[in-house]
């Protein structure tokens, strides 16, 4: 009898070890890539990605878990609204949360914000449970003036090293409270950004006016309207219009049988002939600064034999190259 008392004490003493050995939890979460972010549009983008979170049992434990998953101020922020991504000392703003709506934001208990909180449920016969936690990221809109480096596509990142955790209480009756859970994993976490270079390019048109003497010059500018991504380099080149080449331009009569020369300049001075950088033309090159810069188009008549009077016009096309 006695032998078979001390079996069945071995047999519990094992169960209760293995039992609060495996009573543990954990998250994990892969990396969230915002792939193309143009400052330009400046809307918000979102983006999608999914925590799991994994507790388990043993067969004679605890009826329930509590989960509460932390995320703390990351590498690029000094905040957690908004948290920022970084590349070297220029900064991207966005936002993570649980919820589509994006309220309320994921936090930690470490800085007074919320963490994600999960109740999980013993399975019958103990053994593993999983939850597949939605996370949205919205960077943020409004943001023109993000910068790229080197002209070229820039990537922004924050990673979370020791301040994204899972805190976590198994319990019979009494649930706890996220910032009472002693036990505690952490888990890697990082948000990335790919910024590109864009630009926009609109014209006003170049208008001369009426002209009646042909026996000297005459002159017009206008503007054309730039937007490029902050630090990207950009050039801008025009065509021969529709008429002549980029080095020598007219316009057409409305009826289509008179042409009048005319020439467009990168300076006020009218020296530099503005074209395709071939045959003796220039382009203008500029680096954008995220809002809308302002380029003017020097033009002028040359004085020339006197065309029949009517409207003369000619369509140039500006391209901007980034």
């Amino acid at each position: 009898m006695k032998a078979i008392i001390a079996a069945l004490l071995l047999a519990a003493c094992c169960l209760a070890g293995n039992s609060a050995q495996a009573q543990t939890c954990s998250g994990s979460i892969s990396p969230m890539t915002f792939p193309n972010v143009n400052p330009l549009l400046g809307s918000a983008i979102t983006q999608s990605g999914t925590l799991t979170v994994t507790c388990n049992w043993g067969l004679l434990t605890s009826a329930y878990a509590l989960v509460c998953v932390n995320l703390g101020i990351g590498s690029g922020s000094t905040a957690a609204d908004p948290r920022q991504m970084a590349n070297g000392a220029n900064r991207l703003q966005y936002r993570l949360s649980p919820n589509s709506s994006m309220s309320p934001l994921w936090g930690s208990t470490a800085n007074g914000t919320t963490p994600i909180s999960i109740q999980f449920s013993r399975p019958l016969l103990g053994g593993q449970v999983t939850f597949n936690q939605p996370i949205t990221g919205q960077i943020l809109a409004g943001q023109y003036t993000v910068p790229t480096a080197n002209n070229a596509t820039t990537t922004y990142s924050e990673t979370f090293a020791g301040v994204a955790t899972v805190d976590y209480g198994f319990y019979m009756v009494a649930r706890p409270s996220c910032a009472s859970l002693s036990s505690r994993t952490s888990f890697n976490f990082t948000v990335n950004a790919n910024v590109t270079n864009n630009c926009t390019i609109s014209a006003t048109p170049l208008n001369f006016g009426a002209v009646s003497d042909f026996s000297v010059a005459h002159s017009a500018d206008t503007a054309l309207a730039v937007r490029c991504t902050n630090n990207d380099a950009y050039r801008i080149r025009l065509n021969g219009g529709q008429n002549g080449t980029v080095s020598q331009r007219y316009m057409r009569s409305s009826t289509g049988n008179q042409l009048v020369r005319y020439e467009l300049h990168t300076t006020a001075a009218r020296t530099v002939p503005w074209g395709d950088g071939t045959a003796g033309t220039a382009f203008v090159t500029g680096t954008g600064t995220g809002n809308v810069q302002q380029v003017r188009v020097y033009g002028r008549v040359p004085a020339q034999t006197a065309p029949l009077p009517g409207q003369y016009s000619d369509v140039v096309t500006a391209t901007v190259e980034f």
